[in-house]
Order: C-alpha cells, then structure tokens, then sequence
C-alpha cells in the first residue's frame, strides 16, 4: 500500500510587515498555533472574527487562509474550497506571488480531499507553472513538483511520476526540509512500485536520517514503509526489525491504531514467508483484535455526535418554568382551602359566608383544572422525550455495520492489487464506495423506497460475488404491485445481516452451485422479505466469531431494531428460520423478515 506525501505544511508565504497594513504578527502566529494544535474550533472562531475586523486586504486575506484550513479540519472540503478560493481573489488583488502559489497548493490539497480530481490537476499545473516562473521560492516549485508526482502516480504514468520526484529533490540539494522528507518517501513509494525494493528501501532510510528526533510519529510510518520495501526484498529480519521499532515508536507516540494495524498485518506477511505460521497467526489475530478496538472507538464517536444531534435535551427551561407554575398552583389552592374553613366558621355568624364559601368552591374547581392542565403537558414531556430515545437507540442500532466486512472488502482490494489486476480492484473499489455511500444515506433515515433498499442488496452481493472464484448466482426481486407503488416505504439496513449470514454461514463452506434468492411479496396487509439460499444448512455452518472470541452481534442488532420498530409501529415485527431438507440431508435456510 503506497503512502503518497502530499505535504500538510504550516503556510509557506511571506508574512508581510503587518504594522502598516493593519494585521499583527501576534494574530497569524496565533492562527499558526491553533491549526498547529489541530484546535479547528477555535481556529475556525479566530479566523471568522479577523475576516469581520479586517480592514485591509493583507488581514483578509490570512484570515480567510486559515479559515480554509478550518474547514478541512472539520471535514468540510467544499467548505475549505470556498474559503481558499476566495482567498486566492485577495491574494491576486495583492499581486502577491508568494500567498498566490499558497492558495493554490492550498486548492490542490483541498479538492484532493474532496475527490474533485480534475479541479486539483488544474490547480497543480498553475501551481508548477507559477513557480517555475517566479524562481524566487526553491521551496515551491519543490512542493509543486510533488504535488505532481502525486497526480502522475494516480494516473498510472510511473516515469513522469519519478522524474517530478527526483527533479524536486535536485532542486533541494543538501538542505533539510519537510517537502524534501515527502519527496523522498513518494520516490522510496515509486521505486517499490517498479519492483526496486532495495533502492527504495535506501531512501527510507534516508528519510529517517531526516527526519527530527522528536517527530515519534512520522519516523514510524517510515519505518512502516521501510520494512515493507526490505520484505518485498526478502531481507526478512531486517523488516521484522524495522516492523518491532516502528511499533514501539507509534505506542510512544500515542498508538495510533491504523498504523498498529498496518504494523502487525506486515509482521504476519513477513512471518508467513519466513515459515514461521505460529507467530505470523498470532499477529493476525493482535490485527483483528485491533480492528475491533478501532471499530469500538467509532462507534463510540458516532454515539457521542448522535447524543449532540439527536440528544434528549429536555427543555430546561420550559420544565422549570411549568414547575414554578405548578408549586404556584399548590400554594393558591392551599390558600383557597385556609379561606374556605374561614368562610365555614364565618356562615355560622353571618347569610353573606354563604356566598364566600360558594366563590371559593369555585376557584378550587378552576385551579384543579389548572393542575390537571399542568400534569398532562408534563406528561406529554416525558412522552416525547421516551420518543427521541428510542428513536436514538434505533439510529444507534442502524449506523451499526459489521466491522470484518469493511475490512475483508478492503483485504480483497489489497490483495488484487500485489497481484496486479488493476481493473479488477478498481471495479471492486468503485463498488465499493458505491455501497458506502448507500449506507450513509440510508443510515439517517426510518425508511426508504423499496427500489432503494433493492439497490443496496444487490451491490452488497455484487462485492460479495466478486470474493467467490466459482461465483454466486443471486436474485434480488420483489412483486410487481410493490414495485408499482412509489409510496411503499420499508426500513432501512434491516435485510443486508441475513444476506451475509447467508453468503458465509451457508454458501461460503457449500462445495458447487451456489444461490441465494431475496424476495420482498405482500402478505395480507404485511410486507415480508424472504431470503433462501441453498447451502450446507444452519447445523453444518461454522459458527462466526469475532477475533476476541465473541458471537457476531449482526443478528442480535436486527432482533433489537425489530422490537424498536415494532413498539413504534404498535405492531409485531418477526424473523422466522425454516431448515430446508430433501431426503433427510440440509439443502439450505430460507429466512422470513416481516417488515410491517
């Protein structure tokens, strides 16, 4: 897996003589500081309060510099492009040619970020041009040529690719810089590309020579990509080396945990082709074990932003302001009551009490009601409160995606790549996203059209189709009349757990045809899914765990999302599973999932 560098420097412009044009240094050194810190809030915050107080063009234009890259923080790419964009029309109204070349590398990074491939390949050529043409600025044309290097690598022209990266370092010479620790790595990444795993294993090295010694983190990437060129050299211990010291510095450096991953998926690799199986599926299983933690930690991330969207926040003022209401009440009344008993004691002296007693009677009546009127809207709080959490635990529930497929989808990519069908990982990838995409999208809503919940399954089994070498026959269908009605709607991300159930409990250990067929028909008044395939059956199939020796959880959400659903909807949603036999022998599952 090649780590393109497409260099996130701190600005490479000239600051200016802020004095006279109104911005202060202690201003762009403290947007410096917080983009430096990753604090993208406060960033953002700073940025927007310079862009209101700018009078001049020079602090507008650092304010809507930083601005930009406060949106990229906060992954907001368009966000970002907007900004830089227009701080690129300051910059030009400056005829500034140093902020000029920064906005545009800026604009390049940002539609990287954002897959507008096109758009950044502009923005590269400008980039390369101008500072080819200004010669004032090495450090420019260097990052530009980097950049470019970039974009021959993603469309597969390897010698143009090369000789951007050796240009850029030519112009560098002996100085030490980021941009140069980029080029190398991205040269190192090239030359591995072409099978040179020995040269490219050099410049790693060179770059650790580079590197500062406080830069824990980025001196164990490169020993990552160090160890990989020495395995593909079959210099072994070496990389099993390289691979131990990389893990110790990312542990010291905060233990990111895509690299721990990547670090221990290595160190199998190489044990494997050392023969030393034992110790190879003991990394494997600290890498799925890892994955777990990562999923963990995303999920945990998803519930807490979930919590802030959808959170039960309780109106506390309103709560407060109908108990103060209430105590009042209470108060009057207990009042009402002391005039009452008066006004009794009082009709034994005087006719009139008799018309107190009367009055009072009826204001006891009246604040009663008041009372009653109090008690139901509380009532009604807590209802809708109950409401937002269950509608909370089913958003939960949905954004749920089991974290072993997204890694094998991401394995079989991978794996088509070290065996160089391209256009195969490609298709995969493509197909891939596409799927990702879907579950996005379907993952914020109750519902969906029938036709778009049709889409999704039958991409889900298109990519699993393509990991089956004598491959899959499926069929995704459904009846006409529910096709014919556009208002149908069925709950999202409910179905797609007992296709996979299907595909690697069942078909997956089945030897010959394999097929599995999905079908949405109506049922009385019910909408039921039926998904039957026709492999070794429920008692045959291996039982699937999870690394750490856990159940697969797949199942247990959908029965949770059923019950949610079925409270919701005041009705009964159900899963039947019917064992298929002929003969006495298993010949498959069929499952039934009424939708309501």
């Amino acid at each position: 897996m090649r780590r393109l560098l497409l260099v996130a420097l701190a600005p490479l412009l000239s600051l200016g003589t802020y004095g006279q044009a109104g911005l202060k240094a202690d201003d762009v050194q403290r947007l410096m500081e917080l983009r430096s810190n990753g604090e993208h809030d406060s960033l953002e915050a700073e940025a927007k309060r310079l862009v209101y107080a700018a009078t001049t063009n020079d602090m507008l234009y650092e304010a809507l510099y930083y601005w930009a890259f406060a949106r990229s923080g906060k992954d907001d790419p368009l966000g970002a492009v907007e900004h830089a964009q227009n701080a690129l029309l300051i910059a030009h109204e400056l005829a500034d040619t140093s902020r000029i070349l920064a906005s545009l590398y800026q604009l390049t990074k940002f539609n990287v970020e954002g897959r507008h491939f096109e758009e950044a390949d502009r923005f590269r050529r400008e980039h390369l041009g101008l500072a080819r043409a200004y010669g004032r600025d090495t450090i420019q044309h260097a990052l530009a040529l980097n950049s470019m290097g970039s974009m021959y690598s993603r469309i597969a022209l390897p010698d143009s690719e090369e000789h951007c990266y050796r240009e850029g370092l030519r112009l560098l010479g002996v100085r030490k810089h980021m941009v140069k620790q980029a080029l190398l790595g991205n040269l190192a990444s090239a030359l591995s590309a072409r099978g040179e795993h020995a040269a490219a294993a050099k410049l790693h090295e060179q770059v650790l020579a580079e590197l500062d010694s406080t830069d824990l983190h980025n001196k164990a990437w490169t020993l990552s990509n160090l160890g990989r060129s020495l395995m593909y050299a079959e210099r072994y211990d070496e990389a099993i080396a390289a691979f131990g010291k990389g893990d110790s510095l990312n542990a010291a450096s905060g233990n990111a945990l895509d690299l721990a991953i990547d670090l221990a998926e290595l160190r199998a690799e190489c044990l494997e082709a050392m023969g030393d199986p034992a110790a190879a599926y003991a990394m494997i299983k600290r890498a799925r074990d890892l994955q777990d933690t990562l999923f963990d930690r995303s999920m945990n991330e998803q519930l807490l932003e979930l919590e802030t969207r959808f959170g039960t926040q309780l109106k506390e003022e309103e709560i407060q302001r109908l108990d103060a209401e209430n105590r009042e009440g209470v108060e009057r009344l207990r009042l009402r009551n002391v005039q009452l008993y008066g006004s009794l004691v009082l009709a034994v002296l005087a006719l009139g009490g008799v018309a107190l007693v009367w009055r009072n009677l009826r204001q006891k009546r009246k604040y009663s009601a008041t009372l009653e009127k109090l008690n139901a809207e509380l009532g009604e709080q807590k209802s809708r409160i109950e409401e937002i959490n269950r509608l909370l635990q089913l958003k939960v529930l949905r954004t749920q995606m089991n974290p072993h497929f997204i890694y094998n989808s991401l394995s079989a990519i991978h794996n088509l790549v070290r065996k160089g069908e391209a256009a195969a990982a490609s298709a995969y990838l493509d197909g891939f996203a596409r799927l990702l995409r879907m579950v996005l999208d379907h993952s914020v809503k109750e519902r969906v059209p029938l036709a778009d919940e049709i889409a999704f399954l039958r991409q889900y089994l298109k990519l699993e189709a393509m990991r089956f070498e004598d491959g899959l026959d499926y069929v995704v269908d459904a009846d006409r009349a529910l096709l014919d009605n556009e208002d149908l709607l069925v709950p999202t991300l409910l179905v797609q757990p007992f296709l996979e159930n299907a595909v690697w409990h069942g078909l997956a250990p089945k030897q010959g045809e394999k097929k599995l067929n999905v079908c949405f028909a109506m049922r009385g008044e019910q909408v039921v899914c039926t998904v039957e395939d026709n492999g070794v059956g429920r008692e045959a199939a291996p039982k699937r765990t999870h690394p750490d020796g856990s159940a697969s959880v797949g199942l247990q959400l959908t029965n949770e999302r059923l019950q949610l659903l079925a409270f919701k909807l005041e009705g009964t949603g159900r899963i039947t599973f019917t064992d298929l036999v002929e003969g006495g022998a298993p010949m498959g599952t069929r499952v039934e999932v009424v939708l309501g």
